[in-house]
């Protein structure tokens, strides 16, 4: 083969060979150029992909989230309802105690001693209180109700009848006692349900238990005076 031809494909190969590689290299760099562009790309759809998550959420939190806030409002209209439906609370019974009530010309203050006629109470009462004044021991010994406990500071005394009564009178209705039972107001009386109280405790009167209309005196207490 002649020499020119030989030298002539040699330079041809090392020609296509520099291209070869000149396309390989421009490929290498249009690749990378693309793979620099992308990432905005990709990014931009990551982020959209976060929005949509964000906005649409997971289904089941999203129902959670319902729930909750239905619960809620269901809970304040239970709350507002129970508010309004609910009754006042009554007064306690140390505020009733201590609350003031009218006075009422029909109110029987004498009640919770069992006694349910109070005007013939009062025409007993002041009647032993002018027996006592005079000093007239047959009337007095007719509002004592038998037998009669007389309490003093030692020992206790029972007088079954009138006649006992009678002879002890001035043992039993001392100085001390009269002058209890004659100065006592109406008014001031102290009333339970053991009975009417004269003075501080010197006398004790209530109704009979066989005649709800007959009252007297049931206790005298002497040691009461002496204290």
């Amino acid at each position: 083969m002649p020499k020119n031809y030989e030298s002539n494909n040699h330079k041809m190969s090392r020609r296509l060979s520099l291209t070869a590689i000149l396309l390989t290299l421009t490929f290498v760099a249009l690749t990378g150029c693309g793979q620099d562009n992308n990432p905005g790309t990709s990014d931009a759809g990551s982020s959209t992909s976060m929005i949509e998550n964000k906005a649409g959420g997971n289904p089941s939190d999203s129902n959670q989230s319902d729930k909750a806030a239905k619960e809620s409002e269901s809970a304040e209209n239970s709350g507002t309802v129970a508010q309004k439906s609910a009754p006042s609370v009554p007064a306690t019974s140390s505020e009733a105690a201590s609350a003031p009530t009218a006075p009422s010309s029909s109110q029987n203050p004498f009640e919770v001693a069992g006694i349910q006629d109070p005007k013939a109470f009062l025409n007993t009462f002041k009647a032993l209180q002018k027996a006592v004044a005079d000093n007239d021991k047959e009337k007095v010994a007719n509002y004592i109700l038998y037998p009669l406990r007389v309490n003093d500071s030692e020992k206790s005394l029972t007088i079954p009848d009138k006649k006992d009564f009678i002879a002890k009178y001035d043992q039993i209705f001392t100085d001390a006692i009269r002058e209890a039972l004659v100065n006592q107001k109406t008014d001031d009386l102290f009333v339970n349900y053991q009975g009417v109280m004269v003075g501080s405790g010197e006398l004790w009167l209530r109704r009979a238990t066989d005649n709800p209309k007959q009252f007297g005196v049931f206790s005298i207490n002497l040691e009461t005076v002496a204290n």
